[in-house]
Order: structure tokens, then sequence, then C-alpha cells
């Protein structure tokens, strides 16, 4: 099997490189927006601060805590626009187009960033490379559900969160690394996201579309002459023999065979619209729900904020150190549920991690309660960040509390999501579907960021973790009444077991009612 798909595995890495570079935005923007990087400290006297327009390198900026999060929301912001683009017209440039697109964007955004001299010239760059996110992120789940059987998509779909979290590892550990370049770290840290961008989009060039993708085309394009519809036909076994290397022709004309009748019995000859997958609730209403409660549930505001937590924890200068731990712990667990999702069944396993983050988000918040100021005489709410600490005990259930949070994520929420969205939708509006719900993901992910330090001022660090555990709650009973399992079915017996019945034929309309929540 190794020695069948290893086209398969290779072209996911290339693919899976979009995902990389979110996780990498991810992991540095903690130890970026952060004092004595791209924001000055205070009484600081080698601080030079600038402003929006004031030109030159070594410079720092002081920043409102919602001046803050809308930098740190920039990405996500881009990453939302791309996602609108490509909600009408990804279907129509096709998979590897949207991956070349990112691979230019993320090369622009990084570099751009990196060598700005002015602080607008930031803000443009990180909004840059967060189209470049919006591009890859609706690109991949598709596009490697599209390439595997069905006995390793989940195992793939599910890796492109691990590369997700090798990404944040990365970018935390890059962090780590620069963070004594006071002011100018920050700077090297955006810069490396160029490197893995050019590597993607080198890889990117040798890799088929997607053979589904091209059978798609070619169903619906039944105005086209015969021979350019016959063209798309072949390109597709051809692409489908590349991705199953050494099957013989046998089993490839099968599987071909299989696929082309399905997707003309299913699809239809009509191009999907961009409204169409509100004729779909159930699954609609599953996808934006999973992704809409892998936002509010906290995780990746943490993530994004995790430095600034440590040291909320009393961990000071060790807190750049500490995320890297989280990244390690995150990527472990990443590493779990990719290869035991085929066994376990998606359901069994978001219900597990979903209540491994009740227990943890219990332990933080209550850990969180115990903060004290640790200079004489001063109020909490009047002390510095630096000197804001837990006792040892408390101190040390935080960062294991937060190490139970985050791998329950990744069990859970972090690879299942995506997932579920890439196989439960038709194939008919799998691609403005996955477009809505990334829309969901990126729009409550821009929520969550922008507001996080203002909740923690508003609420206090406690009352924010005890938020996310009642919104856990929720999410966990949102999975036992709607989420199905998925395990072991092809693409095409997931649409029939979603809609109770096969859709009607070549280019008639789709059953909404089929599809009813």
């Amino acid at each position: 099997m190794t020695s069948t798909l290893g086209n398969v595995y290779r072209s996911f890495v290339v693919i899976a490189l979009g995902g990389l570079l979110f996780g990498y935005v991810i992991g540095i923007t903690s130890n970026v927006i952060t004092e004595q990087q791209i924001i000055c400290k205070a009484n600081d006297v080698t601080a030079r601060p600038g402003s929006m327009t004031s030109f030159g390198y070594g410079q720092c900026y002081e920043l409102t805590p919602l001046t803050k999060g809308f930098m740190s929301s920039l990405n996500l912001i881009g990453a939302c626009l791309s996602s609108l683009f490509a909600f009408s017209y990804g279907d129509t440039m096709g998979r590897k187009l949207e991956v070349q697109v990112a691979a230019l964007l993320y090369f622009i955004g990084s570099l751009g960033t990196a060598l700005s001299p002015v602080l607008w010239g930031i803000y443009v760059g990180l909004a840059v490379y967060g189209l470049g996110i919006g591009f890859a992120m609706h690109a991949a789940p598709v596009y490697i559900a599209e390439i595997s059987p069905a006995n390793v998509r989940g195992m793939l779909v599910s890796a492109k969160e691990g590369i997700i979290v090798l990404g944040m590892f990365l970018g935390f550990f890059t962090g780590y690394a620069f963070n004594g370049l006071h002011y100018g770290g920050w700077r090297y840290m955006v810069g490396i996201g160029s490197i893995f961008s050019l590597v993607m989009g080198a890889g990117i060039i040798a890799v088929p579309q997607s053979p589904r993708w091209l059978v798609l085309s070619a169903v619906r394009d039944r105005g086209i002459i015969q021979d350019r519809r016959n063209s798309l036909f072949e390109e597709a076994k051809q692409a489908l023999t590349f991705f199953r290397k050494s099957a013989s022709t046998e089993e490839v004309n099968s599987e071909m065979s299989t696929m082309r009748s399905e997707i003309e019995e299913s699809v239809g000859t009509t191009p999907a619209k961009c409204t169409d997958p509100l004729n779909f609730p159930k699954p609609l209403i599953i996808g934006c729900g999973l992704v809409m409660l892998q936002q509010v549930t906290g995780q990746p505001s943490v993530l994004y904020f995790a430095t600034n937590i440590f040291k909320s924890a009393g961990f000071g200068n060790t807190a750049a150190l500490s995320s890297v731990g989280v990244g390690l712990v995150k990527l472990l667990a990443t590493l779990f549920t990719v290869f035991r999702v085929d066994n376990y069944g998606r359901r069994f396993l978001l219900t597990v991690g979903i209540s491994l983050m009740i227990v943890a988000l219990a332990l933080i918040g209550t850990a969180f309660i115990f903060r004290v100021c640790n200079e004489p005489n001063t109020a909490l709410k009047d002390c510095s960040a630096d000197h804001i600490g837990l006792p040892q005990g408390w101190a040390i259930a935080t960062v294991i509390g937060l190490m139970i949070y985050v791998s329950g994520y990744q069990v859970g929420f972090g690879p299942i999501s995506w997932l579920m969205i890439s196989e439960i939708f038709p194939l008919r509006v799998r691609g403005p579907a996955l477009s809505m719900a990334a829309i969901v993901n990126f729009g409550f992910n821009i929520l969550m960021t922008l507001t996080q330090q203002i909740l923690q001022d508003a609420f206090t660090p406690a009352g924010v973790f005890f938020g996310y555990l009642a919104l856990s709650i929720l999410s966990l009973i949102f999975v036992f009444t709607m989420v199905p399992e998925t395990k072991g079915k092809t693409l095409e017996e997931i649409e029939r077991m979603m809609s109770g019945k096969r859709q009607e034929a070549r280019g008639g309309p789709i059953e909404a009612s089929s599809f009813s929540a």
C-alpha cells in the first residue's frame, strides 16, 4: 500500500505546507506582538517608539489592547477575504491553482512584512499573508480528500492538522530562538515563512490536479466540444494513475469508472452556485457548527497569546520556552489522532477531546483565581504584567491544565472538524460549502482574537477560561445530538448516508428536503 500511495503522500506534504504556514504565523504571533519586539516596553531607554508612518528599522510601537488584537487578526482578516473569493470562484480555479496562488501570497506577505520599515507596511504584509491562508485552507482539505482512497483519507486529512500544529511548534521555537534580539528579532521570525512558501510553490508544480475535480469539470461542461471533454477525462485518468502509482490498469480503470458514474449521478451538469450549500441545512449546521465551536472554546486565542498567558502564570522570561512545550504537546496529541482516527472514528475522538478540554478549563480557571501581585502593597488591578504571578502549586497546575487543554483540542476539534467538513457535503457543493465553513471559522477566529485581551481585562483570565468551559460543555452536547460517524466510508457512501437516497441523475435538481436538519 505504501508503494501504491507514495505519490499521494508526497503530494500531501506539498499541499499541507499551506497549513504549516498557517500554524507558523499562529506560533510566532505571541512572540512578535509582545514587549521588546514590535511593542515598546514601558520605561525602556533603548526603545525607539514609532508611528504609523515613521520610517526606519529598530522601531517599536505603543499599541492599545484593541490595536494589539487588530494586528493579531490581520492575517485572519485577509484569510476571510480570500475565503469569500474562493466561495464564488474556488471550484472554477481548481485545487492546484489555489495552492499556487496561496504560495505566492505567503511569499509576498512574509517577506513584505519582514522588510517593511513602516507600520502601515507591516499591516499590509500581514493581511497579504492572510490572503494566502484563505486560499490554502480552502484548497487543502478538499484536495487531500479527493486524491486519497477511503482507507487513508481520515488519516491524511487529519494529518493536515498535524502539519498546522508542526507549524505552530516551529513558530513557538523560532519565537524563542529570536526572542533575545530586542526590537528586531520579530523580523527574522516573520521572514522565515518565505522559505517555506518557496518550497510549497516549487513542489506543487509536480502535483497533478485532483482527478475528481477534473471529472467534475468534464461532467458539468457538456456545452464544450467533445474533444475537450475527452481530454479532461483522459487527464483525470492520468492524474489517478499518478496518485495510485503501482496500481494495475484494471484497478485504476475500475476506480475511474466508479468515480465518473457516481459524479454523473449525484452532481449533474449544472454548476453549483455559491448559495447551493444553503439547500443542505444538516451538513451545513454540522460543518459550520463544528468550526464555530472550534474557535469560541478559546484554544486558538490561547495560542495567539500563549507567551503572555505564561507570563500571567508567573513564568516571566521563560514564557517563550514554555510555549515551545505547548507546541510539542499539541504535535504529539495530533500524531495520536492522525494514526487512530480511522480506527476509533470521528465522533468518538470529538467526544474524548472535548471532555479533556472541559476538565482542563475547570482546572485553569480555578488556578487563575489565585493570581497575586509580587509588588509590595500593590493591588492586582494596579500591578504590572511582569509582577503578576501564581503561587507555585497553582502555576504548575496551570501548565498541566494548558497541556491537557491543547491535547484535548488536538484529539478532537483540531483535526476532526475539517475532516468532517471535507466528507459530509455533496461533491457538487463541496467547494462552496468549504468556503462557507472557512468564512465562519476565520470570522469567529477574528472575533476571538480581537476580543481576547479586552475580555481578559474585563473579566480576568479566570472569568475568560470559565466562559470557555461553558462553551465546551455546549460543544459536547452538539456532538452528541448532531454529528454522525463517517469512519471507513467512501465520499459517495457518505453523501448517500447524509441524504438518505441517491441524488437525481444527470443535471437534475438536488433534493434539498433529503438533507433537512
